[in-house]
């Protein structure tokens, strides 16, 4: 089983005042907002940029001092790990992954450039938005083509972490990958088991689902893949090249798949 790894690194614009909130036991809760815009380069050369918002949490003494500090348009860096967690409501099992925070920092103002959306949420030009994942594909990759014969392919991902405590606890967190083009068709030889390294971006997906349901993931949007070795009995195998995925127009989606209005660059 390859070595687990689960960073995340945000820095963007908060969409509003956070919210602080406790649980039962005590714990303090508080809920960030932040939005940014990655600026990313086609095959062409062509740069465009790509607008996301992500929520954010962050848990305990941190939350606390945070909590009073923290306003609407701030630029903020966190630096965190994605947490999947899983839920039954009316006897339907539900699930989603989220950004939990290990860290945050206020940023400097000066100089940054901020675009207003349309309900008035400031996002942070020149954003950054990194995820670094280690682990193992939970099952064979998924390789489909758009009408207009673009690949792409989805992976399932399980990443182990263990947090060192009073009780040191093993968890393991399922995140879905996604990835284009060349990437996609070299993804599509892997099988399930195989360890893989996933450097990427951090999207949020909602689309309707062939049976009408509104449906939510969050996601990682591949840049660059990459097999682990595991010693060097296997040093001698193949690498993929470092591909960044270019953009195109889509106008129709995979059944089953997020539709992209504009594919990733």
């Amino acid at each position: 089983m390859a070595r687990g790894l689960n960073r995340v690194f945000l820095i963007g614009t908060l969409t509003a005042r956070p919210d602080m909130r406790y649980t039962p036991g005590g714990l303090a809760v508080l809920d960030l907002s932040l939005a940014g815009q990655d600026a990313l380069t086609d095959e062409s050369g062509q740069e465009r940029e790509i607008p996301w918002y992500h929520r954010v949490r962050l848990l305990g003494r941190q939350a606390e001092m945070w909590g009073d500090l923290l306003e609407k348009g701030q630029p903020l860096f966190v630096e965190g790990r994605l947490e999947y967690r899983q839920w039954e409501r009316d006897g339907e099992r539900r699930s989603e992954v989220q950004v939990r925070a290990d860290f945050i920092d206020l940023l400097e103002a000066r100089g940054r450039e901020t675009q207003e959306d349309a309900r008035g949420q400031p996002r942070l030009r020149r954003a950054l938005n990194q995820v670094i994942l280690m682990g193992n594909l939970t099952r064979d990759p998924d390789l489909r083509y758009t009408p207009q014969g673009t690949a792409v392919v989805r992976l399932g991902l399980a990443v182990n972490e263990r947090r060192r405590g009073q009780n040191e606890e093993e968890r393991t967190h399922f995140v879905e990958v996604q990835a284009w083009r060349e990437l996609a068709e070299w993804a599509s030889e892997l099988t399930k088991g195989d360890g893989l390294l996933v450097i990427g971006r951090l999207v949020n997906d909602s689309w309707t689902s062939s049976s009408g349901e509104r449906r939510f993931q969050t996601r990682v949007e591949a840049q660059r893949l990459e097999r682990p070795t595991r010693g060097p009995a296997q040093a001698g195998g193949s690498r993929p090249p470092k591909v960044q995925t270019g953009g195109v127009d889509i106008d129709e989606g995979l059944e089953d798949f997020p539709p992209e209005e504009d594919l990733p660059f």
